[in-house]
């Protein structure tokens, strides 16, 4: 790697914000910039009226200063928005694309229910911690976040009505709205990366069969949210990539 320390960008997964990095930061102590921010439809970032990878992606080039160094580690659907910046075609494209449990197949049961969940009012809790527990469902960390971390504080809000989670219902169609991953990793302009936990219940390896890439880095007896389950394993693995630059 160079001298100058590229900037990192950290993208979280559906029903997350940008706190599920958190632990992850404090194992790398990066030196360098570090960006880990809530994707739109979640956490403190704007709702809005259409999801997609590029959407996202646009969104996070706006973070960034013309040419500057950039590396890319996303979760789930965090890994299919940095495929998206990878492409070029919102701005410069990141040095290094890493992942971690992108969801690859979708059957179509899954995707018919989608449109049913995104026409969904967000559910209002009389309490805290009805939010929180709903928040970590979501997230897919429940039982590996506690309640009252910083991390579920960014992802529930109280209104008049009660407590909600702050993800939009319609983000979920940031599936819909962008085309099949195996498409979005073709001819990307970065190397590109891709892992999983051995246990994880969306993605397999054999899902992998027909990426373009390299098959992915299997992180033995973790789940989905690797980073959080052992955030210096996974800094330990993005770190060996990324000293390659």
């Amino acid at each position: 790697m160079t001298s100058d320390k590229p900037t990192i960008v950290l993208l979280h997964g559906l029903g997350a914000t940008g706190r599920v990095w958190d632990s992850f930061t404090t194992a790398a102590n990066w030196s360098g910039r570090v960006i880990a921010p809530d994707l739109r439809g979640h956490g403190s970032a704007e709702w809005s009226d259409s999801y997609s990878f590029g959407a996202m992606a646009s969104d996070v080039s706006e973070l960034l200063e013309a040419d500057e160094p950039y590396v890319v580690l996303g979760h789930s659907m965090g890994g299919g928005v940095g495929a998206a910046l990878a492409s070029g075609f919102f701005g410069t494209a990141p040095l290094v694309l890493a992942t971690i449990g992108v969801k690859l197949v979708w059957t179509e049961s899954e995707l018919s229910k989608l449109p049913e969940v995104a026409a969904k009012p967000p559910r209002i809790f009389e309490d805290q911690a009805g939010a929180a527990d709903w928040f970590l469902k979501l997230s897919g960390l429940l039982g590996i976040v506690e309640a009252d971390s910083s991390l579920v504080e960014s992802g529930i809000m109280q209104e008049e009505a009660g407590w909600k989670v702050r993800q939009d219902p319609k983000s979920v169609l940031v599936v819909e709205g962008s085309p099949p991953f195996a498409q979005i990793f073709n001819g990307l302009l970065t190397p590109a990366h891709m892992s999983l936990g051995e246990h994880d219940p969306l993605v397999s390896p054999s899902d992998h069969a027909d990426m373009s890439i390299e098959g992915p880095h299997v992180f033995s007896g973790l789940g989905h949210n690797v980073m959080v389950e052992d955030p210096a394993l996974v800094w330990s693995w993005f770190y060996n990539l990324i000293s390659l630059i």
